[in-house]
């Protein structure tokens, strides 16, 4: 018997989603533009005041939907911060990152063979997740032509009796998108019609740049049928700490908490803690964060203007530009091998996302680092047709 052998049948093929490792051998100084962790560290009034909380003795279970005091300040947020967006504190639970939530939400709503939606171009591991929990993903087509809207009509190609959910995330992870209130309103009335659960994934809620953020939560009669996911990781630079949380209806989300009880139990109490003091200073975190990925985005999007063969969606906000490379006669694994090969500049395949003919950056980096990988990727496209 192998090793392999006691690793059961439906996991001996496993694919990873996330982010591959980087092998630079180009001889020039590596510009990481693949992962999604934010350059930034964690606001020192964060990190100080998770550390007195330390010293003065929560380092002991929480409740299992999280830290009380952190549960009120999250409804407090979100009734401040968003019209309509109202709702109980046995509502809301306190999760070990979005990956975590998601994963459980899942683990809650599906049956064997149900479909779950999923929108194109997608963060790479929904699929994933999706399949592990004995779920279908179904993938819902969308268009440059259409500035990338969901489409009813594509959904009602797709809907059939095993539909369940539908995932939506907004600011999306690649593309920036951000789909209109108007365009969420006609989302609600679907998932009306049949009858679906609306899984929102909300993680990039700070980073809207060009039109407002709109919760689909917040749409009137649809909160009874809405999961959202949220988290503290892009949005107040605390990927390292693993903490978000759910909001949904209160049966689905006490099964969350019962299945978590013997997955984890609760989220690290200094984590929920880091958390509460970032609600706390949120109005200082954002000033001192937002602003510089908006500048990048800004930046980066121009300078790739000045790139010939590459086309992109403006992002409306997040961290990510999602570039399609079908005219430089690559692929996307084909042009971010050999980019990060020959010029030491690391993208990520779009493949992952759902894109072949796509790579996906991350302006995670300060801009005098984007100018040059810039550079690179246009002498790279110039060698091209040499």
């Amino acid at each position: 018997m192998t090793k392999t052998s006691f690793i059961a049948k439906q996991h001996q093929q496993n694919r990873s989603s996330l982010i591959p490792s980087v092998e630079n051998k180009s001889g020039k100084d590596l510009i990481n533009l693949g992962i999604g962790d934010i350059d930034l560290n964690t606001h020192p009034l964060v990190i100080a005041d998770a550390f007195n909380d330390a010293k003065n003795g929560f380092t002991h279970y929480t409740n299992p939907m999280g830290d009380i005091e952190l549960r009120k300040e999250i409804i407090k947020y979100h009734k401040e911060e968003f019209k309509n967006y109202e709702f109980d504190i046995d509502q809301v639970f306190v999760v070990s990152g979005g990956f975590h939530g998601i994963y459980l939400l899942f683990k809650t709503i599906l049956e064997p063979k149900d479909e779950v939606m999923v929108i194109k171009p997608f963060f790479s591991a929904y699929l994933n997740q999706i399949e592990l929990n004995g779920g279908v993903p179904v993938l819902i087509d969308t268009y440059s032509e259409s500035n990338y809207d969901i489409s009813i009509e594509e959904l009602e190609k797709k809907i059939s009796p095993k539909t369940k959910a539908i995932l939506i995330n907004s600011p999306s992870n690649p593309l920036g998108k951000i789909y209109s209130e108007e365009n969420m309103r006609e989302i609600a009335i679907f998932a009306e019609k049949y009858d679906l659960l609306i899984i929102a994934d909300d993680i990039y809620d700070f980073y809207s740049f060009k039109i407002d953020f709109t919760p689909i939560y917040t749409i009137e009669k649809i909160k009874e049928r809405t999961v959202s996911i949220c988290s503290f990781s892009k949005n107040f630079a605390m990927t390292g700490w693993r903490v978000g949380y759910c909001i949904g209806p209160a049966e689905i989300i006490k099964t969350m908490s019962t299945l978590n009880e013997n997955i984890t139990y609760c989220t690290s109490s200094i984590s929920q803690r880091g958390a509460l003091s970032a609600l706390r200073n949120i109005k200082k975190i954002k000033e001192s964060t937002i602003p510089i990925f908006e500048s990048r985005i800004k930046f980066m999007c121009e300078e790739l203007r000045k790139i010939p063969k590459l086309k992109f969606y403006q992002p409306d906000g997040g961290i990510y530009i999602f570039i399609d490379v079908t005219e430089t006669g690559l692929n996307g694994k084909e042009f971010s091998e050999q980019l990060l090969e020959k010029y030491g500049v690391a993208g990520l395949n779009g493949e992952v996302f759902g894109d072949k003919n796509s790579i996906r950056i991350a302006c995670t980096i300060e801009e005098t680092s984007l100018k040059e990988a810039c550079i690179r990727i246009n002498d790279f496209i110039e060698s091209l047709s040499l």
